[in-house]
């Protein structure tokens, strides 16, 4: 990288963090472009030459964040644990965890509407584009786990990985929605809908493990309750 585009990233750097700053202090809503400029050390007009919006500097937050977990995940996803429950369980609160980092609540609440309402802008392609490369993680870990026998060689781990990111993203979006709901509730309401995932909703359904494969092992892992509680009384 040249001296020139070194630059233009520390300016967008520093315009991220004075609005991180900013938004966490004084709120969404009560921040304003030439605020966030004065604090980064630039012209009003230098945020809009990298920035669409308010809005769109919320959402690179987003995106900022979700270079850093996909790169954690990769840990997961090369070495997963044996349990393939544990292993969804470990990347997607890891995904949680890191979506609050940089935003809270209410500013989740901006992002995910200008996701929605500028959806065609570079922000909100980015911002889909994020979430399409999160799911396909989950996939990819799903392949490890097939690989090493933990689930079905039948299962389609793309399908499988896009509804266990959407579990995750369904989760969040409640979680985000309500300002009493605290974060551990939310985590413990995804595990019990990631283990009825991996049961199946059939008679007799084995769901996507595999014979042999770690909870699977259980011969009550056919039941939601008893999963669930399995989980959650080794402390996962």
């Amino acid at each position: 990288m040249g001296l020139r585009e070194r630059q233009k990233a520390g300016r967008r750097r520093r315009i991220l963090n004075a609005a991180d700053h900013l938004f966490r202090r004084r709120g969404f809503a009560g921040t304003s472009i030439e605020e966030i400029a004065e604090r980064a050390g630039v012209a009003a007009g230098t945020v809009y030459n990298y920035f669409e919006s308010k809005g769109d500097l919320a959402v690179s937050l987003v995106l900022l964040d979700g270079e850093e977990v996909r790169a954690e995940g990769r840990h997961i996803v090369d070495d997963p644990p044996r349990d393939p429950i544990v292993a969804v369980r470990l990347l997607l609160e890891g995904y949680v965890d890191h979506a609050l980092v940089y935003l809270d609540k209410k500013l989740w609440r901006h992002v995910m509407a200008t996701s929605l309402t500028q959806a065609s802008t570079v922000a909100g392609r980015a911002y889909a584009e994020n979430d399409r490369k999160l799911a396909e993680q989950v996939s990819d870990l799903l392949r490890s786990l097939k690989r090493r026998g933990a689930i079905g060689l039948e299962v389609d781990c793309d399908d499988a990985g896009q509804i266990l990111f959407t579990i995750c993203n369904a989760h969040f979006m409640s979680f985000v929605a309500l300002d009493d709901m605290p974060l551990e509730e939310m985590k413990r309401a995804m595990l019990r809908h990631v283990i009825q995932t991996f049961a199946g909703i059939g008679p007799g359904a084995r769901g996507i493990w595999t014979t042999g494969s770690g909870a699977a092992d259980s011969e009550d892992h056919r039941s939601k309750g008893a999963g669930a509680k399995r989980v959650e009384s080794e402390g996962f």
